[in-house]
């Protein structure tokens, strides 16, 4: 099931039509309204045109609004009523709403009701749709062999690539989190791979960018097209989200939200055609957390995906130790080298604050000093050896007012498991301590 924003106005009246429609794409902008004047054919346009809300008049020749309201809900069920009143109508709306109509308005109510009620539907629709989405993505089992490059066995990376590929009927923004190196830029070639894979992917860091020099790459001019019109209906990747000025938040809080732009020098806006994908090293609750776009948060919410780091996907370390050495030493030019025994159980009581990439630039490394039939360990002993670190504490800071030491506790664990959406064992994990201890340490806080 498609997330669809068309809305159907049916009224017999042609001036109040043609200003309702005009109110709707102006203040609505994401929505596509068309107008229906013949109730008889109404049902026909739902189906046509992928419906999702019908602002319904009552009072109508041919085919009374409640008999097409039975019909509506009957036929499209997925479809939402807002039935239009005249002034003494009150009783037969109320009527109408306890036979499947969401919502009534009054004909002489303001714009800004008309508006209101309107978009709560849209809100609703938007929801409802994205459940059914969700859920027949889950039970029709689409083919994730677009992510077979990705090697892991890890029960949430597969969760990851499931949930993925649910979002394939809709163009709303997804965004990537994942520290750095935990794979985020081979997930987005999988998406393209997924949803159009024979569009182009492209790619642009927000990174130490001006408002200027964002709106040229993005939008560009009459000359010189920008990434969205090179796009197509392919996907662009805007990375390093967390380093975007508040300036850059703004655009692209509107480029998501209104799925519109104007090149530069233009009088005329253009409709997004491709498919945006945002990546973080933080997650959207840090973002917010160090004053982040609300207006940006609240957009990238819906869809999501989180990529665990490699210290939660333990099981993959092997696999990927053996990958990488298969892959350095064929670019090499040299035999296979064995793995030394016991080297991917030890590595895996290391935390790898690089996560993937750290570990197969290790590899590489030891590729390049191994001078026998085994994988040399020497790479791997420097970073064994070093005291135990967790990534987060080499970037902590403290305010000028320290915290005690049962505040700074409580913060730990809310982060800890914000990190691992809530999972007790693994935010133990992250923390240092068992799960036993934080459970008594959550139990004290309550």
């Amino acid at each position: 099931m498609k997330l669809c924003r068309n809305i159907l106005v049916i009224d017999d009246e042609t001036r109040w039509l043609r200003t309702i429609a005009m109110v709707l794409n102006r203040h609505i902008p994401e929505a596509q309204t068309h107008t229906c004047e013949n109730s008889r054919q109404a049902l026909q346009l739902i189906r046509d045109l992928d419906i999702a809300l019908v602002l319904l008049d009552l009072n109508m020749p041919y085919l009374d609004g409640r008999q097409l309201l039975r019909d509506i809900r009957e036929h499209t069920p997925y479809v939402r009523v807002i039935v239009v009143t005249g002034l003494n109508e009150t009783e037969v709306a109320v009527e109408c709403m306890k036979q499947g109509a969401y919502d009534f308005i009054a004909k002489t109510s303001s714009t800004e009701q008309l508006l209101l009620c309107v978009r709560r539907a849209m809100e609703v629709i938007t929801l409802e749709r994205s459940y059914h989405r969700i859920k027949d993505g889950f039970f029709n089992r689409r083919s994730l062999s677009a992510f077979s490059d990705i090697l892991t066995t890890d029960v949430k990376m597969h969760d990851c690539f499931t949930y993925a590929a649910t979002l394939g009927d809709s163009n709303d923004p997804i965004l990537l989190e994942g520290e750095s190196g935990t794979g985020k830029r081979l997930f987005c070639q999988a998406l393209q791979q997924l949803f159009c894979p024979e569009m182009p992917l492209l790619e642009l860091s927000l990174a130490e960018l001006t408002l200027t020099q964002l709106e040229q790459r993005l939008f560009g001019d009459s000359e010189h097209p920008g990434l969205l019109q090179a796009c197509g209906n392919g996907m662009l990747l805007l990375t390093q989200l967390e380093d975007a000025s508040p300036q850059i938040q703004s655009v692209i809080t509107r480029l998501c939200q209104l799925k519109r732009y104007f090149p530069r020098g233009s009088l005329r806006d253009k409709s997004l055609a491709c498919r945006l994908l945002l990546s973080s090293h933080l997650s959207l609750e840090q973002l917010e957390q160090q004053g982040f776009s609300q207006g940006l948060v609240y957009t990238l919410r819906p869809q999501r995906i989180k990529l665990p780091p490699l210290r939660e996907r333990q099981a993959d370390i092997g696999l990927l130790l053996q990958h990488f050495t298969e892959q350095a030493c064929q670019a090499q030019g040299r035999d296979y080298l064995a793995l030394p025994h016991e080297l991917a159980q030890r590595l895996e009581r290391y935390l790898f604050p690089g996560n993937i990439s750290e570990l197969k630039s290790l590899v590489y490394s030891a590729v390049n000093v191994s001078s026998g039939s085994e994988l040399a360990m020497a790479p791997f002993f420097q970073v064994l050896e070093q005291p135990a670190q967790s990534p987060l504490i080499q970037r902590l800071t403290f305010p000028e007012n320290l915290p005690t030491i049962g505040e700074a506790t409580q913060q730990l664990i809310h982060e800890a498991l914000i990190r691992t959406n809530n999972n007790q064992s693994a935010a133990a994990k992250l923390l240092g301590i068992t799960q036993s201890a934080l459970s008594r340490r959550l139990s004290k806080s309550t």
